[in-house]
């Protein structure tokens, strides 16, 4: 079977390809990313898996960002391969990539099928990211330590907050300098936190017609328990209920207690929706 496949590295000529075959593909994996998924192509590993007369027969795309950690930013199929061989046939040559760059491989499972390809294959679940919602009762405004300000965030903040992020997060969890920059550009509200010209939290927010989302939030770990944060959120629950926003909602680590303690005591519950996180 393996013989009747070629498997090679996507580039720029392959992105036509790539779209259409998506459209068609039987089961998609797409991993909830800032960058679009072509946007990737040209990055190892980026790989397709062809038939002998060239079409695509499955798409695997694990390039790192940020270093180090290789999320599964796109696994997809054709009705000619179960995703169990597909995922046999690519994987090894994108492990062998990584390897290189002693990069790890992470996935989120955002599908029932990709969760159960991922365990069969060797991955095992490492914690889960859950969803609440906030209940629309909004606390007092919160106080703020001396000398700290919140502020919109402007462009010339973001390498400043890349590395604010980097500190703020293990390895796993850190967003690149490029992907705050594309949360920033996508964003509805973000917010900064500054203490004597230094930003030492942050938060960043997106928006639809009725509801919001807190995408990502911040603080430096020498200014936890401060309050830093939960000023940040309460503003951001303020600034939506203003705008007339029905739902806002965020995601964490079940077992992040603090995030958890903080969301809970502003008012977000639990959804009951969640998605495993998985490492080889």
């Amino acid at each position: 079977m393996a013989d009747s496949f070629k498997i090679t590295q996507a580039t720029q000529q392959d992105i036509s390809s790539i779209s259409t075959f998506l459209e068609t593909a039987n089961f998609v994996h797409r991993h909830l990313d800032w960058q679009p998924l072509i946007d990737w192509v040209g990055s190892q590993p980026f790989l397709l898996l062809q038939n002998q007369l060239g079409a695509i027969e499955a798409i695997l795309a694990l390039p790192p960002d940020p270093p180090q950690i290789a999320w599964v930013h796109c696994f997809a199929c054709s009705a000619a391969l179960t995703p169990n061989l597909a995922w046999q046939l690519l994987f090894p040559t994108a492990l062998a990539l990584l390897s290189r760059q002693n990069v790890e491989p992470v996935a989120v499972g955002l599908e029932e099928w990709f969760t159960q390809l991922l365990l069969l294959e060797g991955f095992s679940i490492q914690q889960k990211i859950v969803v609440l919602l906030w209940d629309h009762h909004l606390p007092p405004a919160i106080p703020l330590p001396a000398q700290v300000m919140l502020r919109p965030m402007e462009p010339q903040d973001i390498p400043e907050v890349a590395s604010l992020d980097a500190a703020a997060f293990e390895k796993i969890w850190a967003n690149s300098e490029n992907s705050i920059r594309l949360a920033y550009l996508q964003a509805e509200r973000s917010t900064v936190a500054e203490q004597n010209g230094r930003i030492i939290g942050y938060e960043i927010s997106t928006s639809s017609q009725y509801t919001a989302h807190l995408a990502r939030l911040a603080v430096l770990p020498e200014f936890r328990h401060q309050q830093i944060g939960k000023a940040l959120v309460r503003e951001m629950l303020a600034h939506f209920s203003r705008h007339g926003k029905i739902q806002v909602t965020v995601n964490t680590q079940n077992d992040n207690q603090a995030s958890l303690h903080l969301y809970k005591n502003l008012g977000f519950e639990f959804t009951g929706e969640d998605f495993p996180v998985l490492k080889q």
